[in-house]
């Protein structure tokens, strides 16, 4: 019963949050729109490269071709679109000015609620960003397609890579509990996910001894790992092995979540008399 009852809070704050961005209409429009525009700009970008020459002799190497060097780019960007929200900048700014004592005033935990908040979010970057971004670019460009029987677990890595996103970036806003303006943290932290999980190229093509500091970080989980197994480079036990991995990182992710939470919680107990 409780946990129906939690799971009704979820859905409410993913209204929410789904709401939230019907609410600002224009921008949220231009910040969707510039996500095609950076996906053309990374793919002209890494054409002309793998063309001249530069990276081709790489990829040959290591089996990426063209297509599949390209598809890796557009498909990790367009999930970029869907694994954005702002929930570490919120919960940031709510802590700094007062206003999460009203969420703990609330009979559910304080990341079940950013957690519902951002699951509307994602809903709403899915129904208006990543799922036509991605029919797009399947009809206008040349996209390397998965294979089938790898469909269900690249799709269950991409919820699990979610979470992990969702995760770092909830730690990454309850720091403002130990710092109060923890913006620098969360853009200098965010980069480093961005590289560290693959998004903008392989972690196949970075040097040696930081590929091998990354492969033992969850991000690796967000993006890199899902389009091995969407462009086929991971056999079937192989990907369900890299879904088992990602879901113990999500679980031990969750117990470090909580634990900062309630010294957080403590800190801002402290601080506030």
């Amino acid at each position: 019963m409780q946990l129906t009852s939690s799971l009704r809070s979820i859905l409410g704050f993913a209204k929410v949050g789904f709401a939230s961005y019907l609410a600002y209409p224009a921008g949220v429009a231009m910040v969707f729109l510039s996500y095609p525009v950076i996906i053309c700009m990374y793919r002209a970008i890494f054409g002309a490269v793998y063309d001249a020459g530069g990276a081709g002799a790489i990829a040959g190497t290591l089996h990426y071709t063209r297509e599949t060097w390209l598809t890796y780019v557009t498909v990790s960007w367009i999930l970029n679109t869907a694994y954005m929200t702002p929930t570490g900048r919120n919960l940031g700014a709510n802590v700094r000015e007062g206003q999460v004592a009203m969420d703990l005033l609330k009979p559910l935990n304080l990341q079940a609620i950013y957690f519902g908040q951002s699951v509307g979010r994602t809903a709403f970057r899915l129904l208006f960003a990543s799922l036509p971004l991605l029919v797009a670019f399947v009809l206008f460009a040349h996209l390397k397609a998965p294979t089938p029987a790898l469909m269900l677990p690249f799709a269950v890595s991409v919820v699990l890579g979610y979470l992990i996103n969702f995760q770092l970036d909830y730690m990454i806003g309850l720091t403002a509990f130990f710092l109060e303006y923890n913006n620098g943290v969360r853009m200098g932290v965010r980069m480093v996910m961005n590289l560290a999980g693959g998004m903008v190229i392989p972690l196949d093509y970075l040097p040696a001894h930081i590929t091998a500091v990354f492969r033992h970080l969850p991000t690796q989980y967000m993006f890199f790992q899902p389009m091995q197994v969407f462009l086929g480079r991971r056999t079937l036990s192989q990907s369900w092995l890299e879904v088992a991995t990602s879901l113990c990182w999500v679980l031990g992710m969750l117990a470090l979540a909580q634990f900062i939470q309630w010294r957080g919680m403590r800190q801002l107990s402290i601080s506030g008399g």
